[in-house]
C-alpha cells in the first residue's frame, strides 16, 4: 500500500472512531436520555446517565497541591575539597623511613669524605705551580738582509728595535731563528723552555 492510500486509510478509521464517541456522548440525549442525565442531590452529576454511560464526578480539591517538605541535597556542581588520601601502609611508612635513612648515611658520608680530603690538603700541600717563562710583548715586524744573516726588527711600542740570531732582548728573550714570516724566541732564564714562534705583526 503506497503511503497515500495509508493515510487515507488511518483518516477513515479516526473518523470513524470520533463518530461513535460522539454517538455515545450525545445519541442518548436525542432518543429522551437528556443532555448530563441526572443530577447529585450538590448539584454535580450523577454517578451513572441513561444510556449507561458512566460519569465520574469531578473532585476540584484532589486539584490543589499540597506542600511537601523538601530538603535540597547534593549540588553536583558545586565542586567541594576532595577526600582525604589514605592513611599510608605499613609497608609503605618502614620504606619511607629506610629512604630517610639511607640519605642520613650518604650526607654523613660525604661530610666525612670532605673533612678527610680538607685534612689531608692541610697536611700535605700541593707543591707551587712552577715558574713560567714571562711574556714576550715586543711586536714582530719583519726582517731583512741576507739569507745567512738576517735581521730581524721589533718594536716594543716606542722604538725599533734590529737583532740577529742569538741577540738578547731587553734582558729576558734570546732570538733563536729568524724566518721570512716568522721569528722564534727563547727565554734567558728558562733555557729548556722551546722557543715560541712569533708571526708578523705579533
Amino acid at each position: 500500500m503506497s503511503p497515500a492510500k495509508r493515510q487515507r486509510a488511518l483518516l477513515a478509521v479516526l473518523l470513524v472512531i470520533g463518530a461513535l464517541a460522539a454517538w455515545v456522548r450525545i445519541g442518548p440525549s436525542l432518543f429522551g436520555g437528556g443532555a448530563g442525565g441526572d443530577l447529585a442531590a450538590d448539584g454535580g452529576p450523577a454517578g451513572r446517565v441513561a444510556g449507561g454511560v458512566e460519569v465520574v464526578t469531578l473532585d476540584l480539591d484532589a486539584l490543589v497541591a499540597e506542600p511537601r517538605d523538601y530538603s535540597p541535597g547534593r549540588n553536583p556542581f558545586d565542586y567541594g575539597a576532595p577526600p582525604p588520601p589514605p592513611p599510608p601502609s605499613p609497608e609503605e611508612l618502614a620504606r619511607i623511613a629506610a629512604e630517610e635513612e639511607a640519605r642520613r648515611l650518604a650526607a654523613e658520608e660525604a661530610r666525612r669524605l670532605a673533612a678527610e680530603q680538607a685534612r689531608e690538603l692541610a697536611e700535605n700541600p700541593p707543591p707551587p705551580p712552577a715558574p713560567q717563562p714571562p711574556e714576550f710583548r715586543w711586536t714582530y715586524l719583519g726582517s731583512f738582509g741576507p739569507e745567512n744573516r738576517r735581521i730581524a726588527v721589533f718594536t716594543d711600542g716606542e722604538e725599533i728595535h734590529n737583532a740577529l740570531v742569538g741577540d738578547v732582548l731587553a734582558g729576558q728573550f734570546v732570538v733563536a731563528d729568524i724566518g721570512y714570516e716568522s721569528v722564534a724566541i727563547a727565554f734567558v732564564e728558562f733555557p729548556d723552555e722551546p722557543p715560541r714562534r712569533f708571526a708578523i705583526g705579533s
